[in-house]
């Protein structure tokens, strides 16, 4: 009796048929929603799927209103002493205007006007609220043009692309608030001597959350650095050790070099440093750079002065980085 009141039902989702499921009349519609229901899955994965492939193209650098923002950030004061200084340097400048006809008037001994020597007075006390006034505004406005620009260079920096030991494809900014990176720039011996210099340190330096990559851009001591291929490099970049499973946490591997030398050399350029004995840039967990210079990055004072990343300066505390 029951048997006649069943239907065979083989819906294909995802490849598979649901042949094994023999369903009373009485659940067709619920026989309905589970197919629904697992298309819906099989999509979700899709999209997931999709989501991954394209976390890259997704990433946008920071805009300049974004870097603004940091900067007020950084400098939460300076706005308000651009407004101080800027209202101050006004009305220096009215009372100079205002008191400029008294001194003339003083000078040329017209009647009831002051004295010479009180008329000069007020005159140079406002000329010097002016300069005064002026020397602190331009120095603000010079100390937030320098510190936007090293916030673009920064961001410029955050877009540039690697590739993690287990395979992943990430930005270089979005390692924010999770590694420390030190990135040496030199040739494939120079590299590579600067990672086995921090052979010694590994242990201490991973628990300070420092990822350290390698970038052979240089060839022949640097020689004819624009004209470096991408083939070239990617040569130069099979002599490094390769990475492990367990390097996860201490190393990754730049992809597209091109952004990456592109950035060194506009930094070499405009520091007029050369290239010979390689370059390093060490940031800080948030993006900003801590250190930089040639040669080798200073391992040792590295394991010494960062925080672990578990301990009491960890956190929001990370701005305590140490001295380096």
């Amino acid at each position: 009796m029951f048997a006649q009141k069943c239907f065979a039902i083989h819906p294909v989702v995802g490849g598979h048929q649901l042949s094994q499921f023999r369903i009373p009349h009485t659940s067709k519609k619920e026989a309905l929603r589970l197919v629904v229901r697992a298309a819906d899955k099989g999509s979700d994965r899709n999209t997931t799927k999709s989501k991954g492939m394209n976390n890259l193209d997704r990433y946008q650098p920071p805009r300049r209103e974004e870097a603004e923002l940091r900067a007020e950030a950084e400098a939460p004061f300076r706005s308000i002493r651009l407004v101080l200084f800027g209202f101050g340097g006004a009305s220096a400048g009215l009372a100079t205007l205002f008191s400029l006809p008294t001194l003339i008037g003083s000078l040329a001994g017209a009647a009831n006007g002051k004295p010479i020597t009180e008329a000069g007075q007020d005159f140079a006390i406002n000329i010097g609220a002016l300069l005064l006034c002026g020397f602190f505004l331009k120095r603000d406005l010079d100390a937030r043009e320098k510190q936007m620009a090293r916030l673009l260079r920064e961001d410029a920096l955050g877009a540039c692309r690697l590739e993690l030991a287990n395979g992943k494809l990430l930005r270089l900014g979005q390692l924010r608030g999770a590694a420390r990176p030190v990135i040496i720039a030199g040739t494939p011996a120079q590299v590579k001597s600067a990672i086995e210099a921090a052979e010694p340190f590994k242990e201490e330096l991973a628990l300070r959350g420092v990822l350290v990559i390698g970038l052979p851009i240089y060839l022949n001591n640097g020689a004819g650095a624009g004209n470096v291929t991408e083939e070239a490099i990617a040569a130069a970049s099979s002599e490094l050790p390769p990475l492990r499973k367990d390097d996860l946490r201490w190393r990754a591997v730049p992809i597209r070099t091109d952004d990456w030398r592109k950035w060194f050399d506009e930094q070499a350029a405009a520091a007029s440093k050369a290239t010979e004995k390689g370059l390093y840039v060490g940031l800080r967990k948030d993006g900003r750079v801590r250190a930089s210079g040639l040669g080798c990055p200073p391992w040792a004072q590295f394991a010494a002065q960062l925080p672990p990343e578990d301990g009491t300066w960890g956190g929001f505390l990370d701005g305590m980085d140490g001295v380096v």
